[in-house]
């Protein structure tokens, strides 16, 4: 029935009388899926060998998630290291080999203060996606009745005076009445981080649009950007903590790589969704999908 050479050895030995035999088989097939597996001969009362038994776990979820905490680990290791280490670096020049003249030194503790602030912006980051994560899902947000239209100016405003004069222009389009029920301060984080990375994607000359509507039950936002665009073997992975499309340039423009982690976290905890579509060489669009109307029993 089955043409994996693992199990079927699996259920030769079991059948040899051997004892009982544990494995795991991979099957390489619409992705992997792991299976543990147990096997063990059958006997009749008198000792006649009947056949085999073997009982399969599915174990896949388990195996991603326990991946998923490894690279996570290596990731944050990674990430920590850099700033670190070049922190670390120019403190030991300071000390034992200053400059002669002022605006070297004066150039090294900039840079050490950039660093400095490179890993409090990801260590906030850190402990921005922890506290979603701890307060659980739509049930436990605290939610009030939103006009998303100010919503989108309050993060733009930010967004804009971050980035200084030499940004793209943001043009906004929300009709007064488009609302939702939500947490103002987590909903202008979320859209605060897409369009700090649209600003930074895009060129000066090429605006970015921020769209808020309702589509059915739901109330979405969508940041555009008409930057480099994604390649669409990004895409599936672009909302995991620390994936970068571009880690050179990433960390250039400053960013610690957690940004859409915790769009996405925002969004589940909305009971929502966050998503993205992109074109080479067209640009992208970064989405939040929210439910308009929430379950009163799960509002505080």
């Amino acid at each position: 029935m089955l043409r994996n050479p693992y199990l079927i050895f699996m259920a030769r030995a079991a059948l040899a009388g051997g004892g009982p035999v544990e494995g795991e088989v991979v099957f390489h097939r619409d992705g992997d899926r792991h299976l543990q597996v147990h096997a063990t001969g059958l006997q009749s009362r008198d000792g006649q060998r009947l056949g085999a038994l073997l009982v399969l776990n599915d174990v896949t979820r388990m195996r991603r998630l326990e991946n998923l905490r490894r690279d996570f680990v290596a990731n944050v290791s990674h990430e920590l290291r850099t700033p670190i280490t070049s922190i670390k670096g120019f403190v030991e020049t300071l000390l034992h080999d200053p400059p002669a003249d002022g605006k070297s030194a004066d150039r090294f503790l900039g840079i050490i203060s950039r660093q400095a602030d490179r890993l409090q912006a990801i260590i906030d980051d850190l402990l921005a996606l922890s506290r979603l994560e701890q307060d659980g899902g739509p049930a436990s947000l605290r939610r009030e009745d939103i006009r998303v239209v100010d919503v989108l100016l309050d993060a733009v405003n930010v967004c804009t005076a971050k980035a200084g004069g030499e940004s793209p222009t943001v043009d906004i389009a929300c009709a007064p009445d488009v609302h939702v029920a939500g947490n103002p301060a987590l909903l202008e984080q979320a859209v605060a981080n897409l369009v700090d990375n649209a600003l930074k994607y895009s060129g000066a000359d090429e605006p970015v649009t921020v769209v808020a509507r309702h589509e059915g039950d739901r109330v979405t936002i969508a940041v555009t950007d008409r930057g480099r665009g994604i390649g669409v073997e990004h895409l599936p992975r672009l909302f995991e903590r620390f994936y970068r499309v571009d880690r050179a340039r990433s960390r250039k423009l400053g960013g610690t790589g957690l940004g859409l982690a915790i769009v996405k976290h925002i969004a589940q905890a909305h009971g929502g969704e966050a998503t993205v579509t992109s074109t080479l060489g067209k640009g992208s669009t970064f989405t939040i999908a929210l439910p308009a109307d929430l379950d009163p029993e799960g509002s505080n």
